[in-house]
């Protein structure tokens, strides 16, 4: 049996394993395998010296940092050279490597059309088209928004189809077999040799006995004021690890009741799995990230045994511990035993609060795509905006002009063990504007009763522009009747078409 918490790999475990992801991306931004080792080398070294800290934030830590700083170095060189246009004959020399025997004829025109494209959109082509990442992921590692990268994206596949003459569907294809699947990691492997020149190492000698020599005429001026006397520093704020599975952490205790909310008495909570012999964990791993944000918080459910009067027929026994740390940095640990039904609804309301704390932002550039955490709505109509009070929120007629569509999870309390499900996002193109419109043609948003569709494990969320600038949200829990802004007693049927065409853009993928 694994231990109770894994260990955290060493570097160049690391590399072994995952070093060939990162060798991939390296390649399609420099464009040739000797520039792919340089850039890919040059962001480890420069890693290197934080593994430790990259090792303490966790597993999900390893691959985006590692791939921010490669984008980030890649950008950084692209600015520093300014590159002149290379005659055709400098350009077939760098890339003699695909004329060889064997080789796909339209990889040299794709390596082409990749050089042509400007920095930031061959950046976005790599982790969007090739790496399969979704916006919000792209635009963490460029630092823009998720509207921004859209538009870079699709600006940078408008220029390839043109320039490659393929649809739309082949240049993903075409571009992710531009390098090797596998391609070998023996040249990444090993500690960076770090040589600091004479003269740098003089100047921070320099700096240093200048920043001593600062702080001695400030003291003794603060002394003079003061009479001479002693100065006395003000006591250090204490800094707080991160909190991970590998925090030392007290025995279990009872879990305890109380009616202040969470966020109030905890700033993080971490659910962490057992899997050591006579655990009954029969899942994943779960992130390894603690639930911080407020509002994700105060969603937890976390229950004392024998809160529930029903529970799911499902493993009872060992099976994870979850750590708390409160306002005053003390951490407290309680075992699943100890919460209702085994803990199982507690973790499925974790899995959903920690989905939701990682959604996307509430608005963009384009002032209402992605998709924001649905945690604190509204959920009984009691705070319903003007436009929903007394009249249908949502006239018959009314025309969209852009929407995203989004799925969250919602808490999965049937006999089955919880899993890890992450917010999902699409914006949608002409055919699904036009089906929406088509339904809104047929028929508006009615006042009535609470949808029937309760109990699902997806929550459907439509955010939509009108042609008079009214951004719409519109809410469901089976795709086939909406709340309007929340609102559950103003809701909107749409058609079997839309449904279907819902559940095959967000639940298929």
């Amino acid at each position: 049996m694994a231990r109770q918490w894994a260990d955290a790999p060493g570097f160049d475990e690391y590399v072994v394993a995952r070093g060939s992801d990162l060798l991939r991306t390296a390649w399609l931004l420099a464009g040739d395998e000797e520039g792919a080792h340089a850039l890919s080398r040059a962001t480890l070294d420069a890693a290197y010296p934080q593994w430790s800290q990259l090792v303490e934030r966790g597993a999900g830590s390893y691959d985006a940092e590692l791939r921010r700083a490669l984008v980030r170095t890649y950008l950084h060189r692209s600015r520093r050279r300014h590159p002149s246009p290379a005659p055709a004959e400098a350009w077939e020399t760098r890339h003699a490597w695909m004329t060889g025997e064997g080789q796909d004829p339209r990889a040299a025109a794709a390596w082409r059309a990749l050089d042509e494209l400007p920095r930031h959109q061959r950046a976005v082509v790599a982790l969007a088209v090739v790496d399969g990442l979704g916006d919000a992921q792209v635009a963490q590692v460029l630092d823009e928004t998720p509207g921004e990268v859209r538009r870079l994206r699709e600006h940078a596949l408008s220029a390839l189809r043109h320039r490659l003459d393929v649809r739309s569907e082949a240049v993903a294809d075409l571009l992710a077999d531009l390098v090797p699947a596998d391609p070998p990691v023996d040249r990444l492997l090993g500690r960076p040799v770090r040589t600091r020149p004479l003269w740098r190492s003089v100047r921070d000698w320099v700096a240093v006995l200048a920043g001593l020599a600062v702080v001695a005429v400030v003291v003794g001026l603060v002394g003079a004021r003061h009479g001479g006397g002693d100065v006395v520093p003000p006591p250090p704020h204490p800094t707080l690890e991160p909190l991970t599975c590998r925090t030392p952490a007290p025995p279990p205790s009872p879990p305890e009741v109380s009616a202040v909310p969470l966020r109030a008495r905890y700033v993080a909570v971490l659910v962490c799995a057992q899997t050591d012999e006579g655990s009954v964990w029969q899942n994943s791993l779960p992130p390894d990230d603690p639930v911080t944000a407020p509002q994700a918080l105060d969603a937890l459910v976390l229950e004392p045994r024998g809160g529930r009067p029903r529970c799911p027929v499902l493993p009872a026994g060992p099976a994870f511990r979850v750590l708390l740390r409160g306002v005053d940095g003390d951490l407290t640990t309680w075992a699943n035993e100890g919460l209702a039904c085994n803990g199982w609804p507690a973790l499925s309301f974790y899995y959903r609060a920690l989905a939701e704390q990682g959604a996307g932002p509430s608005v963009d550039a384009d002032g209402f795509l992605g998709c924001p955490s649905i945690l604190g709505g509204r959920d009984d109509g009691a705070t319903a905006t003007p436009e929903v009070t007394g009249t249908a929120g949502l006239l018959r007629g009314t025309a969209l002009t852009e929407a995203t569509a989004c799925l969250h999870p919602a808490p999965q309390l049937q006999a089955t063990t919880p899993s890890f499900r992450a917010v999902r996002g699409a914006v949608l193109g002409a055919p699904g504007l036009a089906q929406l419109n088509a339904d809104l043609a047929a028929g508006g948003s009615r006042r009535g009763p609470r949808p029937a569709c309760s109990g699902s494990t997806w929550t459907y969320v439509l955010r939509a522009r009108t042609t008079t600038g009214r951004v719409v949200e519109l809410t469901s829990g089976c795709a086939r009747e909406f709340a309007v802004d929340g609102n559950p007693h103003d809701t909107w049927p749409v058609s079997r078409e839309t449904t279907s065409m819902l559940r095959a853009l967000l639940v298929a993928n």
